[in-house]
């Protein structure tokens, strides 16, 4: 790799571990509510990306959707993001780098459960599809919405 190069892989490397210590902050109780509905929205496919994984009180990972940074995913929380209909590609940062493609169709919604594991800052992240069946009632046992956006940010149209 020539000199010119490495400061800029440097470079990207530091933007994404700031953005990754960044708190992303939680969603309002009336949020919360309205995106335990589950409902579909039109013009666009729904994602939920949730951790129910409630043994393991540890670990993060900031979470990317068709290269938009989503946020930090904690234990026994959620996010709730509308996405272009078609293919999508979820992936992570933590200590690994996961990652996750799937198809969306328009008016659809999708669960994505999220498990990190490890110990000390060796986390890794695993994404599974999860039928609704099982998803809908872990993330209304455990989990609160976060904010998937920042503020100056706009969220996508729906």
């Amino acid at each position: 790799m020539n000199g010119v190069g490495r400061p800029f892989l440097a470079m990207i490397a530091a933007c994404a571990l700031i953005a990754g210590c960044a708190a992303t902050p939680e969603a309002s109780r009336m949020d919360d509510a309205a995106a335990k509905q589950f409902e579909s929205a039109p013009g666009a496919a729904i994602v939920y990306l949730y951790r129910a994984d409630l043994a393991s009180g540890t670990g993060s990972s900031t979470l990317w959707l068709d290269g938009r940074l989503i946020g930090e995913l904690l234990p026994k929380t959620y996010f709730r993001v509308s996405v272009r209909p078609g293919r999508n590609l979820l992936t992570a940062y933590a200590a690994d780098t996961g990652r996750l493609e799937f198809a969306t169709q328009r008016g659809e919604v999708y669960y994505v459960a999220v498990v990190v594991n490890g110990v000390d800052e060796a986390y890794t992240s695993r994404f599974s599809l999860v039928p609704a069946e099982t998803a809908q009632p872990q993330i209304l046992r455990c989990c609160s919405l976060l904010e998937s956006w920042k503020p100056g940010q706009t969220r996508w149209p729906l």
